[in-house]
Formats: C-alpha cells, sequence, structure tokens
C-alpha cells in the first residue's frame, strides 16, 4: 500500500483522472454534441469510472450509435475532454422492459459526478430529444422510481409517466414509464 502512496504522490497513477470543472470554465462552455470516434475511448472509460463496471462491449455499442440510423450518443464536452453523455435508441416492444411499447426511449445519461448540478443531463436531453422529434413524434424513458435525478429533469421538460413496472435493475424493484409527446414548441421551450 505505501508504494501505491508514494507512486500517486509522485504523479505516477496510471489510472485515468476524472475531468475536474475549473473554476474559470463558464457553463457555456460545456458543449453538446454527436458522439465521434474519437470520443468513444473517453466515454467508456467515464462510464467505467463513474459507474464502477467493466469496459465489456461498451465501445462497440458506443461506435454502432455513431453509425446507426434509428440511435444516437450526445456527449458534453468541457475543455475538451467528455465528461457527460447520453443515448437515445428504437427500441423494439418489450424490449427496454417487459410491457413496454416500441418507439425512441432515451437512454444512458450519465454525467461525472463533479459536473453535476450544472444542467448537463437536461442539456443532453434536449439534444436528444431534438434528434428524435426529427424522426418522429414520441419518445419514451424507462428509469428507476428511486432515481428522483432523472425524474425530475424529465418531468421538467414536459415527461408524463404511464406506467408503472416491476424492475429487477433499480433498487426501488419498481422502475417508471413515462413518454413526451411533440408539440408546435422545440424541447428548447420546455413544456408547453
Amino acid at each position: 500500500m505505501t508504494d501505491e502512496r508514494d507512486r500517486l504522490a509522485a504523479g505516477n497513477d496510471a489510472r485515468p483522472r476524472q475531468p475536474e470543472p475549473a473554476d474559470d470554465v463558464p457553463e457555456a462552455a460545456v458543449r453538446i454534441e454527436p458522439l465521434t470516434k474519437a470520443d468513444i475511448a473517453a466515454a467508456v472509460d467515464l462510464a467505467v469510472r463513474v459507474l464502477g463496471v467493466r469496459p465489456g462491449d461498451r465501445a462497440e455499442q458506443f461506435a454502432a450509435d455513431i453509425a446507426g440510423e434509428r440511435r444516437q450518443m450526445f456527449v458534453a464536452k468541457a475543455n475538451g475532454q467528455v465528461v457527460a453523455y447520453g443515448r437515445v435508441l428504437d427500441l423494439a416492444a418489450d424490449e427496454a422492459a417487459e410491457g413496454t411499447p416500441a418507439g425512441y426511449y432515451l437512454s444512458g445519461v450519465l454525467v461525472e459526478p463533479a459536473w453535476r448540478g450544472r444542467g448537463i443531463a437536461t442539456a443532453l436531453t434536449r439534444a436528444r430529444l431534438r434528434w428524435v422529434f426529427a424522426r418522429t413524434g414520441t419518445v419514451f424513458y424507462v428509469t428507476g422510481a428511486d432515481n428522483a435525478a432523472s425524474l425530475h429533469v424529465h418531468a421538467a421538460l414536459g415527461f408524463r409517466e404511464i406506467k408503472r413496472l416491476a424492475s429487477e435493475r433499480s433498487a426501488a424493484g419498481v422502475d417508471v414509464l413515462s413518454r413526451l409527446a411533440r408539440t408546435a414548441a422545440s424541447p428548447d421551450d420546455g413544456p408547453s
């Protein structure tokens, strides 16, 4: 353990470092853009570091988000570093969870903990809504009933709960299925 502490103190830590928000980086300097091949490794690293998961096939999944016509991933970048991402996928009935309809689903918003509370999840969601509404008039999302932050972000954008589902992935044992239909207002205008 002492060797590891000495190595860390000397700056020889081979582990990726999480991007830290700089005091001089205004929130407006966070850019939302579609994922590129150059961003895949950073997005996988973010998932591994923040979620504590193994990389698995995430790189292939994320690469498919670039090439697929029925799916897209957006990243939030600060100073050129990926600090968050969010995905959207066109899923078959029951694919998101048993009892869910076919359609486009918002999926997997992940924000670096040091960057949370700055509106990045909302900005990623607005970008994904613009992308979806260029293709269809309705979008869905599923989250755990205990995920208050996600439920709040989506409700503020006009999503309405349509169903609760039993869930093994949610700590609450219940997932919430919500829907948003396109209106004359754009996603940037908020709920109508």
